[in-house]
């Protein structure tokens, strides 16, 4: 039996705070007061009966398949997540013991052998039920869900249907796009049908006899979701579930963000303006009529020049833009016109009049008096207002204007 340290005559602890139960007949060699006596010298505890301090629970594969008062407790407490107790084989001891070290309890463990065989177990009857199931559908050992790329939308859908008239709730169909697991990959459509909600064992058929390429698969199943449903499946988003009434099954897309698949732009739901979106439109309409509405009254850049370049006519009105009179805002002032024979004589009389402001306004920049301009500005605005009153009056008259209303050549011109 191997030492602890060299010279020291003592073994090695490796039981050091573990405590041993036993149940079951071993090896006759290994009695109760052996493994007692070899357990104590390794550091650990020996107990005859089960307790909630027994760390490891020591039997044999009968006793553990008997499931005794002893196992049952132990297993009550090794299913837990911390393990407070393995159940393990005798061999964990004997070869701990041998082999100077506590080995993993896992590689000598019932609950771990039971797991194997339960799951050795569970996958001979999936294989059996796959072989079975191969005549009338698909084999899901050898094929998986297919899976869309453009978001991994599943194609595994589900078709419902209610008549009351017949009295079935809950008749349905599951549809399942299969694509191989080994490759070249090959497709194949499967359908299970449920005849109501309580129906558990379902009715098994596949849309083609043999597997083929994606193409051909992938469109038997849109034909037979048309069939079912009444529409076609490019259009699942844009439709009502149920919408088509009782004779047809519906289909409810996946919401609330979950892929839904491929889908045709053209069949994409377009997304309805939000009321900040509608607000901002409504501003930016109300900006572009005001904006309209300033245009009219604003002169035209050749009227501004002419107006800058006449500062010192306080007395000449720009002409205004013409516009239709529902454009023109009603606070706004008529602005008296004249006649045509009144239009020539001013233009004239203004013509001359600028001549002789350039002449004057040079004469006015040589000097440098502020009494000589404010003179000759005066002199200026009197002569012009009197040779404009003269020239109408002459021409036409002192009736140029009916009431407000201007006049051209005897015509009515509304502004």
């Amino acid at each position: 039996m191997s030492r602890g340290k060299v010279g020291t005559g003592r073994l090695k602890p490796i039981f050091r705070g573990l405590n041993i139960a036993l149940s079951g007949t071993f090896d006759g060699q290994w009695t109760d007061s052996k493994i007692s006596h070899w357990v104590n010298l390794r550091a650990g505890t020996f107990s005859r009966q089960m307790s909630e301090a027994v760390t490891h629970f020591i039997c044999t594969k009968e006793e553990f398949d008997k499931k005794g008062s002893k196992v049952k407790s132990a297993l009550a407490r090794a299913y837990k997540k911390d393990k407070k107790c393995f159940i393990v084989s005798f061999d964990w001891l004997e070869d701990s013991l041998f082999g100077n070290k506590r080995l993993p309890e896992d590689d000598y463990s019932h609950v771990a052998s039971l797991k194997a065989l339960r799951e050795k177990a569970r996958l001979e009857r999936k294989i059996a039920k796959g072989v079975e199931e191969e005549d009338r559908a698909v084999n899901e050992n050898f094929y998986h869900v297919y899976w869309d790329p453009t978001d991994l939308f599943q194609y595994n859908i589900t078709l419902l249907r209610d008549d009351q008239e017949m009295g079935i709730l809950g008749e349905r169909y599951v549809v399942k796009l299969h694509e191989s697991n080994a490759l070249p990959h090959l497709y194949q459509v499967a359908v299970r049908y449920y005849k109501s909600k309580k129906d558990t064992i379902p009715k098994l058929h596949r849309l083609s006899e043999t597997p083929g390429d994606f193409q051909r698969e992938y469109d038997s199943f849109k034909r037979f979701f048309e069939i079912k449903v009444g529409y076609p499946w490019d259009e699942r988003l844009v439709r009502g579930v149920g919408s088509l009434g009782a004779k047809f099954f519906s289909y409810q897309p996946p919401t609330g963000g979950k892929p839904v698949g491929w889908v045709p732009k053209e069949y994409i739901p377009k997304e309805e303006p939000t009321p900040a979106s509608e607000a901002q439109v409504n501003n930016t309409s109300s900006e572009s009529i005001v904006s309209s509405h300033q245009s009219v009254l604003v002169p035209s850049r050749s009227e501004a020049e002419v107006n800058a370049g006449s500062e010192s006519m306080p007395s000449a009105q720009p002409t205004p833009t013409l516009v239709p009179n529902s454009e023109v805002p009603p606070t706004q002032e008529s602005v008296p016109t004249t006649s045509s024979s009144q239009i020539g004589c001013h233009d004239q009389t203004h013509q001359n009049n600028q001549h002789q402001q350039q002449d004057e306004t040079q004469v006015a920049m040589s000097s440098d008096s502020p009494q000589h301009d404010t003179h000759e500005e005066g002199l200026e605005t009197a002569t012009e207002d009197a040779q404009l009153t003269e020239d109408a009056k002459a021409t036409n008259g002192e009736d140029a204007t009916v009431i407000g209303m201007p006049v051209v050549d005897g015509q009515t011109l509304i502004i």
